[in-house]
């Protein structure tokens, strides 16, 4: 697997050849919005009957404005979820929208093959303790309460660690742990 440099070289070479296509297709990217009327008979498509909505045409829906309108609403769902899974993820949700925007089924295919597959868990309450003294709820990771002083947890006598009461071993330094 490439490390994260050779990754963000490679995305980067695709988005500006993206671009770079993107500028020549320009016609059909407008074309939903009715922008260029004529772009489909420029690229040779054969003539549907129209319907002119506004001055001068300028809704000129065709039966291919229809279906291009259709997939750009599909689309824009698609860079939504990727957006929420790239936050959900850890990762930057706009620049993987923005690629997916721009770079259409490749930028999709790019982050489908990038993206991390670990999944950080959702916010659940942690089990917190109290402490026996002061009912203060506090971390677990607390060795000592911050309020009254009362030591919550045991630690190693060589690393300063916190052990459980039921070791006999620090998991850390291998030092053996007095009763």
């Amino acid at each position: 697997m490439a490390n994260s440099a050779a990754k963000t070289i490679a995305i980067i070479i695709l988005v500006v050849l993206l671009i770079l296509v993107v500028v020549r297709f320009t016609p059909f990217i407008f074309a939903p919005l009715g922008v260029f009327p004529h772009v489909w008979q420029w690229a040779k498509f054969p003539k549907f009957r129209t319907i002119e909505i506004g001055p001068y045409g300028f809704f000129n829906f065709t039966s291919y404005s229809i279906i291009s309108l259709a997939l750009l609403i599909i689309w824009i769902f698609v860079i939504v979820w990727v957006y929420r899974d790239a936050e959900r993820r850890g990762m930057n949700g706009v620049l993987w929208g923005l690629l997916v925007f721009i770079g259409n089924l490749v930028g999709l295919l790019i982050y489908l093959i990038v993206r991390s597959n670990n999944v950080p868990a959702t916010k659940s309450v942690q089990a917190s303790q109290t402490c026996p003294h002061c009912q203060i709820p506090l971390s677990p990771h607390y060795i000592f309460c911050p309020t009254c002083g009362t030591r919550l947890q045991s630690v190693c006598s060589k690393c300063q660690k916190p052990v459980e009461k039921d070791w006999q071993v620090c998991p850390h330094c291998g030092e053996k742990i007095s009763s």
